[in-house]
């Protein structure tokens, strides 16, 4: 059975040259957000980057606790712009502002000093990439996560623009087969997408690899055959 050290060695040589364990980071800053060992799911990493969206609106607001009306309610099923509206809403109230919101019964008498609106455009999700043993097993899947916001930010007495920008953040990683179904999640439209495949370059490789083993294998045995 002197066959099974020659297999293995092949096996470590296609793994290896088939697929980088090693993560990237894109722009996106989650440094003190996460425990370094915990794992960050689609929803998480939508959450963190509108969180630093909407922190990086509010820097064009006066001083808290200034009352700022939130304005531009989300139309039904989008369900992005409800999440965006309640990170924001997070992320005014932890930054000591008092947060109004677009309805006539609700301000009862308040008078906002300034008006914010934060549209989202895209969230999007994509698995570009997956790796493979022997074309086989997956191993690893590439995440890619971004998300688009027009940051609008007005005094309400005058109408004078403090902000009008459109924002973006994008995030890319690389997690496991095992903690993919972790990270994957059917919560929102956003958060779950189909794995994407390489094309006939991924094929060709997985044909190499294969054919390395296979040439391995028929040398042992030419080797060994007397």
């Amino acid at each position: 059975m002197r066959i099974l050290p020659a297999v293995f060695l092949a096996l470590t040589l296609a793994s290896g040259a088939m697929a980088q364990t090693s993560a990237t980071g894109g722009p996106l800053n989650l440094g003190g957000a996460a425990a370094a060992d915990s794992l960050r799911t689609n929803l998480w990493l939508v959450e963190a980057m509108m969180g630093e969206i909407a922190g990086e609106a509010v820097l064009a607001l006066p001083p808290a606790p200034a009352r700022v009306l939130l304005v531009g309610r989300p139309v039904p099923g989008d369900r992005a712009g409800e999440l965006m509206r309640l990170v924001t809403t997070r992320v005014l109230k932890d930054r000591g502002y008092e947060v109004l919101v677009d309805h006539p019964d609700s301000l009862k008498g308040s008078v906002p000093d300034c008006t914010a609106q934060l549209s989202v455009h895209q969230v999007e999700l994509t698995y570009p990439d997956v790796g493979r043993t022997l074309g086989l097993w997956r191993r690893w899947v590439d995440r890619d996560v971004s998300v688009v916001v027009s940051a609008e930010i007005a005094e309400a007495a005058s109408g004078r623009l403090l902000l009008s920008e459109r924002l973006t953040r994008r995030f890319s990683d690389r997690v496991t087969n095992d903690e993919f179904p972790q990270v994957n999640s059917r919560l929102y439209p956003f958060t779950t997408a189909e794995v994407g495949e390489s094309g006939w370059q991924r094929r060709i490789e997985e044909f190499a690899v294969l054919g390395t083993l296979a040439g391995l294998v028929a040398v042992y045995f030419a080797n060994t055959g007397d």
